[in-house]
């Protein structure tokens, strides 16, 4: 049944796809100057192929820039949206972005506290104040009520629990102390966060030995940027029929690293699913592709997306499809599973992939969550997870590129069958 499936599908849509169109002019500057892509051959989906999705994973690879990151907020977050607006224009496409702000927290450099080794004994909380601070270490408790023995100047050491790291800190700073430091209850110094920009003194967690250790004057050093800055998200579509079938993939990577496979892999997939329906796309509806702000710290562009949606929007979306790390080294391609309407999504998908695939159950992981929430009927394509997930090492060396190109392929002949 799948092959009979893909025989009507290529007879249907077999036609050549125009080089792509310059489109309106947005005002917003481009990262790089897009270029067309190779004219398409006998369909979309067999003119998709690796050396197009290298070409989008090169220029994510420019946009994370010297920091070498896409994190939500970042230069490298604003290059990508950039970058993708300028390619959807460039393929005729109608684009529209989606500004909000986001919490950014960054270290822009390794911190630093007196005898002690980052990691094993210490750990920046997210967003901690930035500072260089010498002072006498001064014992204050739990640090949630007002201290009678801190003085000014001198760096706090408040055990962990009772109230929150940010009152911690934030009682701390207005007695004077020029940092706080947490011990951590359970031996290893934790991975903590204060919540949100507000907070100006370093805050550290330390470990339990190193914590007890603590004593005289020591020197604690923070750099880092914590603040609120503008995000966006970016859609663009093409078509004017009423049922809408999408496609999308997350845009920002952790602060870590660039996300070349996470997920810049899912981002170059859908890009060239984009540009090789730009010239004949699918007949019969819209074809609507959504690049989403901030999905590491909460699927909030998704979220933001969809809420802002009328009902009778969310009803003309007939289909979503999420493309989040699909180009994972030694990856296998993993359909989500779907029932009911979702299953119609699945049976499209696998048509354009080897049968036996496996099913893929994310949950709420990525950004299909935001829309089957509101009741819109979701799928996707999954290749799992790899040893530089969220790490500085998934860069371009970090991407299957064929396997990448498999996705995007089944994806463009997905959106061809549901738009029927």
């Amino acid at each position: 049944m799948r092959l009979g499936l893909v025989v009507v599908i290529i007879v249907v849509i077999a036609v050549i796809v125009a080089v792509m169109v310059g489109g309106d002019d947005s005002g917003r500057p481009s990262a790089a100057t897009p270029t067309a892509t190779a004219t398409p051959t006998a369909t979309p989906q067999r003119a998709i192929t690796a050396a197009g999705i290298s070409e989008h994973l090169r220029a994510l690879r420019d946009a994370a820039g010297s920091a070498k990151t896409r994190a939500a907020g970042t230069d490298g977050d604003a290059a990508t949206a950039r970058y993708i607006a300028a390619r959807l224009r460039a393929a005729g496409y109608r684009v529209t972005e989606q500004a909000f702000k986001v919490p950014l927290f960054r270290e822009r450099a390794p911190a630093t506290v007196s005898g002690l080794r980052r990691g094993r004994d210490f750990l920046t909380l997210t967003f901690s104040g930035s500072g260089d601070a010498a002072g006498r270490v001064r014992r204050v408790g739990l640090g949630c009520g007002r201290s009678s023995t801190l003085r000014r100047g001198e760096i706090a050491v408040a055990e962990r629990g009772v109230c929150s790291f940010t009152r911690k800190a934030e009682r701390a700073q207005r007695a004077g102390a020029k940092a706080l430091l947490v011990v951590s209850d359970r031996g290893a110094p934790f991975s903590g966060s204060l919540l949100g920009p507000g907070v100006k003194i370093p805050v550290l967690a330390v470990s339990t030995e190193a914590g007890r250790d603590l004593q005289g004057r020591i020197r604690v050093r923070v750099d880092a940027e914590s603040g609120r800055r503008t995000t966006h998200n970016v859609i663009g579509e093409i078509g004017r029929g009423e049922k809408i079938v999408m496609a999308g993939a997350h845009l920002d990577s952790v602060v870590s690293g660039p996300g070349l496979n996470d997920d810049g892999s899912g981002v170059a997939a859908v890009l060239e699913v984009a540009e090789q329906l730009a010239g004949d796309p699918p007949a019969g509806a819209t074809t609507r592709v959504g690049f989403w702000a901030a999905e590491e710290i909460g699927l909030v562009g998704s979220r933001r997306y969809v809420e802002k949606l009328s009902p009778d929007e969310r009803r003309r979306i007939a289909a979503y499809m999420n493309l989040d790390m699909v180009g994972s080294p030694k990856g296998e391609i993993a359909v989500y599973e779907g029932e009911g309407k979702n299953g119609a999504i699945e049976r499209a998908l696998r048509a354009g992939i080897p049968d036996g695939a496996p099913d893929e159950d994310l949950g709420g992981a990525s950004d299909h969550a935001s829309f089957a929430r509101a009741g819109i009927p979701v799928g996707g394509l999954f290749t799992g997870l790899d040893k530089c997930y969220h790490r500085a090492c998934d860069g371009l060396g970090n991407v299957d590129a064929p396997l990448a190109a498999t996705a995007a392929s089944a994806t463009a002949q997905a959106l061809v069958t549901l738009a029927r």
